[in-house]
């Protein structure tokens, strides 16, 4: 089943697909390293996103248990190849080992240098997402105003 997620008037869709690959690094335990990649998908005229995929953890990327950095380039190539499906790079994912995950100061930080730095085609807004063991968060920062909320899950 897709989530749905809002701010404001603007809707972040997140495919089943998508879930279930990040679900499947999820930190249970403490031999399982932080997970994370760009998620990939479309904006439409109404300014709401879908994601439709994601790339997955790649063999250079830095994964400790606190920690993940994406350094692989393959991620750049694995987005070119996803812009010839339409998929557009949207934000970015990554896990946590908490039930209920917090975004840590480095997580903030990053976010705004990602809200520098990136170029999310037609939306004003790039996406972070966290996955707990119990519960994904999603936050959205404005690319005009560099204000980063957390976004509600819609039932």
């Amino acid at each position: 089943m897709d989530l749905k997620y809002s701010l404001n008037e603007t809707y972040l869709i997140i495919s089943e697909k998508a879930i279930k690959k990040m679900d499947g690094y999820k930190q249970i335990n403490n031999n399982i390293p932080e997970g994370g990649g760009l998620l990939l998908g479309r904006t439409d005229i109404s300014g709401n996103t879908y994601i439709v995929d994601i790339t997955e953890p790649l063999s250079k990327d830095i994964r400790k248990q606190y920690f993940f950095k994406r350094i692989d380039k393959r991620h750049i190539e694995l987005l070119k190849i996803a812009n010839q499906r339409c998929l557009y790079f949207k934000g970015n994912w990554h896990t946590h080992s908490q039930a209920y995950p917090v975004p840590s100061w480095l997580d903030k930080k990053s976010w705004k240098t990602a809200m520098r730095k990136s170029k999310p085609g037609e939306s004003v807004y790039i996406f972070f997402i966290i996955v707990g063991i119990n519960r994904l968060r999603v936050w959205a920062g404005n690319m005009e105003t560099e204000e980063i909320n957390e976004m509600r899950l819609q039932f």
